[in-house]
């Protein structure tokens, strides 16, 4: 909790962004070892004058008791507050050049979301978006990738609910505070999202919606994402913030054609032309991505591995003795078939299980 209430204050100072918490962390060996005087000392000594403003404006915010109170705000209302330093830290996001310093977490977060594509596009979209942008993510989900997106009105929204729909995982990136529903209209699509997924935001506690805001929203929702698909945009659409943000970390960017005088697509024609990759349907990205998914994949196999080997695995169990439906296997597990879902997506880009003639699930 220390070291989480440390990066908050400094997440607090005026001035003091990512780029600055590196380079106090690097010069003092890391920050888990110090007090809060040392943090104060090292702020004075490493950053000459701005510095002095640093220390001065951390004594008064660790004495004023901010960090309890919102704690304890948190705590009722069933947020966390996870840092940059904190294992649960989303390892995509933290690669990104300019990471937030602290994370608003309503729900959960789990390594497998990790393998996990952003869909984006217009608050006002047409049937062809909407319909568009529902397939994709359900098909996605069910393939057990997480769908992220920004939880605004029309393709955001459709998006979120995609996934739902396949029963798998979605992650929404607010552009206010957790405690702020916004759009009023997406009241009950929160209640879901936080039994399957989460909603994140970097803003504190009551932080309401401004224009300002949402560019930063959309680097994260970039930068938790292997990449990012945009369903429809005009020309002055933020996906296309999105868009440009996800290849500058090196992300990679799918767009959706659509018919050349549409102006909802007329963005999403001009993200194509200039060397977005066009979707037109979902196995072009799962094809695309096979290998960074598999790489993942394998990393959450080693994992587990490390505390079990394959015939401990329930999974295989069941499969050592004949081919299986995934239904066969819900039935033999008796677990939620999300999950189940989510494992033998798993197995399957691992290679260590796959589908035969039929759709059924063999050993490989």
């Amino acid at each position: 909790m220390e070291i989480q209430k440390t990066v908050w204050i400094l997440n607090r100072l005026d001035g003091f962004g990512i780029q600055k918490f590196k380079e106090l962390s690097e010069k003092s060996g890391g920050l888990n070892q110090l007090s809060d005087a040392e943090v104060v000392a090292k702020l004075e000594s490493f950053f000459g004058g701005e510095g002095r403003n640093f220390a001065a404006s951390f004594q008064d915010i660790l004495s004023s008791g901010e960090f309890e109170r919102e704690v304890e705000v948190c705590a009722q209302k069933g947020i966390r507050i996870i840092s940059v330093l904190d294992a649960e830290y989303p390892k995509n996001l933290a690669s990104i050049y300019d990471p937030p310093l602290i994370l608003y977490v309503q729900g959960t977060l789990i390594p497998e979301d990790e393998v996990a594509v952003a869909i984006v596009g217009s608050r006002y979209p047409s049937t062809y978006g909407i319909k568009t942008a529902g397939r994709f993510a359900s098909e996605l989900a069910g393939k057990g990738l997480t769908i992220i997106s920004g939880f605004a009105r029309g393709i955001d929204g459709e998006a979120h609910r995609g996934a739902l729909r396949a029963k798998g995982r979605t992650i929404a990136v607010l552009g206010c505070g957790l405690d702020v529903v916004y759009p009023k209209e997406h009241a009950s699509l929160r209640e879901e999202m936080i039994s399957n997924g989460a909603l994140i935001s970097e803003f504190p506690l009551s932080t309401l919606p401004q224009a300002f805001q949402f560019p930063k929203r959309n680097r994260i929702i970039s930068g938790l994402s292997k990449g990012v698909l945009v369903v429809e945009a005009g020309h002055k659409s933020g996906s296309l913030i999105t868009a440009r943000l996800a290849a500058e970390e090196g992300r990679e960017v799918y767009a959706i054609p659509g018919p050349i005088d549409s102006l909802t697509s007329s963005g999403t024609n001009q993200l194509i032309c200039d060397g977005a990759k066009l979707a037109a349907r979902p196995e072009d990205i799962l094809e695309d991505l096979a290998p960074q998914i598999r790489a993942s994949v394998n990393s959450f196999a080693l994992n587990a591995r490390a505390n079990n080997d394959d015939e401990n695995d329930p999974v295989l169990r069941l499969l050592a003795n004949r081919p299986l439906s995934f239904d066969e296997i819900v039935t033999g597990l008796n677990e939620d078939p999300r999950n189940i879902r989510s494992r033998m997506t798993q197995l399957e880009l691992e290679g260590t299980v796959k589908r035969i003639f039929g759709g059924c699930y063999v050993r490989a």
